[in-house]
């Protein structure tokens, strides 16, 4: 690097500022739904899990040459390519740390729904190598859905069981191998597959149904979606590309805060209801943002995006 970067950039540089927005919005979600405990070895895996990701994802894109705009490569991405050797031994170290407290630390079910979660996060990786756009809504939106899936998982299991968890899945091949045979080892293989499906649809379902974690899940894909815009609208000489970036960003808050509105009204009790108003108050604040952005660099709207969604916080503590 040229200089030295500004201090507040550093928790977007070490990719620390995922992880804390995942461990706030656990917090929020677990009071929004009267969930009374959450172990912290909870917090500590999904902390562990979102920096994994996102400095994996930084490295890819500086291997992959993607550049949000040109001559203007990202402090995090430089920082996070000088160091990728360092990064990647740190990466497999948390792995293992995370796969010891989810086999011998953390609950069955636990286990299970993070093994979909490790399913889903691989997903996104394909995804991300396929959707090339300049704004890649498709790839934002699963990428929003899965951290939302991520975040609530510790909390939606303290609240209502998984229609099924990993010993479920091995059951079938356990009988198979007992049996012997071929024949009984392609069915033991055929039932698992079956039971791993219904693990996988049943997580999904048990855990993205609620409307907390769907607001927060539509939360995480404007945030993302607005820095894809704001690098779009960087990248262009045209005005007119610029004004549908801000347009596009615009009326997708209007309709998140619509749907929290609705959401408050109609289909929450009054535990949920200040995560509806926070949800609101993180997208007016993008709004702000979006609306003032040319007066920041693309690495302080990053950080300024992020800010945005823990600003609510005290709300909840305060109000659930």
């Amino acid at each position: 690097m040229n200089r030295r970067p500004p201090a507040w950039l550093w928790p977007n540089l070490l990719s620390l500022d995922a992880p804390i927005v995942a461990c706030i919005w656990m917090w929020m979600l677990a009071r929004a739904m009267r969930v009374q405990y959450v172990e912290l070895s909870s917090y500590a895996v999904l902390a562990a899990a979102v920096w994994c990701v996102y400095v994996l994802d930084r490295i890819k894109d500086v291997f992959s040459g993607k550049h949000p705009v040109e001559g203007e490569m990202p402090w995090r991405h430089e920082f996070h390519w000088k160091l990728k050797w360092l990064l990647l031994v740190l990466v497999a170290a948390v792995i293992v740390y995370s796969g010891y407290s989810s086999l011998y630390v953390l609950s069955r079910e636990m286990l299970s729904a993070g093994l979909v979660g490790a399913f889903l996060v691989l997903v996104y990786f394909v995804v991300a190598a396929f959707d090339r756009a300049d704004v890649a809504y498709g790839k934002n939106f699963f990428a929003g859905m899965v951290f939302a899936f991520g975040t609530a998982v510790p909390v939606v299991i303290y609240s209502q069981p998984m229609p099924a968890v990993l010993s479920d899945v091995i059951a079938p091949l356990q009988v198979a191998s007992q049996e012997g045979g071929a024949i009984a080892m392609l069915g033991g293989i055929l039932l698992a597959l079956k039971e791993y499906i219904i693990m996988v649809l049943g997580s999904l379902g048990v855990v993205l149904f609620s409307v907390h974690v769907v607001l927060f899940g539509l939360l995480c894909v404007m945030n993302i979606t607005a820095i894809d815009l704001w690098e779009r609208s960087r990248r262009s000489d045209d005005q007119e590309v610029k004004d549908a970036s801000e347009f596009s960003l615009s009326a997708g808050l209007m309709a998140l805060v619509a749907g929290a509105m609705i959401s408050a009204a109609f289909f929450v009790d009054d535990y949920g209801r200040p995560l509806c108003y926070a949800v609101m108050i993180s997208a007016a604040l993008l709004q702000v943002i979006n609306r003032k952005r040319y007066k920041f660099s693309l690495d302080a709207q990053r950080v300024l995006a992020d800010i945005a969604l823990v600003v609510p916080a005290p709300l909840m503590f305060f109000l659930s």
